[in-house]
């Protein structure tokens, strides 16, 4: 098998956290999500996995560079879709597609055996979820055909669509089924894709296009067990990262060694504080004396927290300080950031190389550019 990972989106919804990193290579206790992605494929029998950066892709590029079976690459796509039509001459076979922001436990020979036995140009992976408006919402047949793809729709398309299916008695009708961003592809789609050069995106375009034409588009449903959640808003990358430290995420493991239940850390790591799990700690991690770590905290390589200080539900990535006495909530702070004495944060997001005093609580925070605390 053979897999395409996307990974040239902007990820303006999880700004500022995107400004200095492609959202694919986000920190997630200890390896970037695109890492977790790519070691899953390998895992289910890919033999090679097409990374296709475009927004600070030298980064990707950088860090899978001489990967022994990942093979990154800069394209200037207009979209998911438009990705794929430039890959035409590399993909000879059908292939797997899925997205660089999306954690999922498929077992991938599954689905794309499913598709090899089912003749259908694309096969989408579906999952039933409470909201379907932040997704493609997809509505089956009784064969497991889709009879019908909307792209984010609006609440009231849902509520009508809803009842004209269920007098269809078909299986949508009682579940909310959304696209979850997994497909296997006929190579046949090559050819459709470069003799229609506006369709762009998967969702938007290209799934609506092939079922108005008929061609054959399968409905492939996540059994309840498997996990699936992109990491596209604040919201939810906070939400992945509990579910990993929490054994949610079933065959995915944080990037440390797990030394007690719930805590994960480096053995370069120095710790004399109270550690409550679930705990994730990096490389040279230094953790002082008569402070109070978790739980539900990650702290990325280099990060030191000095005497007295408090840290809970919160993910601090590399080389940043905490000084001595701080309380931190419900907060995100980026790379290379001191955050003065006695300093109160609560529900915030700290961007790359601030130095952070005050209490951000009261709206009187004080940020000024300051030379990295580390190299």
């Amino acid at each position: 098998m053979k897999a395409v990972v996307l990974a040239g989106g902007l990820g303006t919804r999880l700004y500022p956290l995107t400004k200095i990193t492609p959202k694919p290579m986000i920190p997630l206790a200890g390896k970037p999500i695109l890492e977790y992605i790519t070691e899953w494929l390998r895992k289910h029998g890919v033999k090679d996995v097409i990374i296709v950066a475009r927004y600070l892709g030298d980064q990707i590029l950088a860090y899978f560079k001489d990967h022994p079976y990942v093979r990154a690459m800069l394209l200037d796509s207009k979209d998911t879709a438009d990705a794929i039509r430039l890959l035409d001459g590399i993909l000879e076979e059908s292939f797997i597609v899925t997205m660089g922001d999306t954690l999922c436990n498929i077992v991938y020979r599954e689905i794309y055996e499913s598709h090899e036995s089912s003749n259908a140009v694309a096969t989408i992976a579906l999952k039933q979820v409470e909201n379907p408006l932040p997704y493609g919402i997809v509505y089956l047949n009784e064969q497991g055909d889709i009879q019908l793809f909307i792209e984010k729709p609006l609440s009231i398309e849902v509520y009508l669509l809803n009842i004209a299916y269920y007098r269809r008695k078909s299986l949508s009708a009682y579940e909310n089924l959304i696209n979850t961003g997994i497909y296997v592809l006929s190579q046949h789609i090559l050819e459709i894709l470069e003799k229609n050069p506006g369709l762009l995106d998967f969702g938007r375009h290209v799934f609506p296009y092939l079922i108005e034409n008929e061609y054959k588009v399968k409905g492939y449903i996540l059994k309840h067990n498997v996990y699936w959640n992109d990491v596209g808003r604040l919201e939810t990358y906070r939400n992945v990262a509990w579910d990993l430290l929490d054994g949610e995420i079933a065959g995915f493991e944080p990037g440390a060694p797990k030394i007690s239940p719930g805590i994960y850390m480096h053995e370069s790591s120095l710790v004399k504080g109270e550690v409550h799990p679930p705990v994730y700690i990096g490389r040279n991690v230094v953790i002082e004396d008569d402070t109070v770590i978790g739980p539900y905290v990650i702290l990325e390589d280099n990060v030191k927290v000095e005497h007295g200080s408090i840290i809970r539900e919160s993910i601090i990535w590399h080389n940043t300080i905490i000084r001595r006495g701080s309380k931190i909530y419900d907060t995100i702070i980026m790379n290379n950031v001191e955050v003065a004495e006695n300093t109160r944060m609560m529900a915030s997001v700290i961007g790359t190389g601030n130095h952070v005093r005050g209490d951000i609580s009261k709206k009187n925070i004080e940020p000024v550019e300051v030379t990295p605390p580390y190299a």
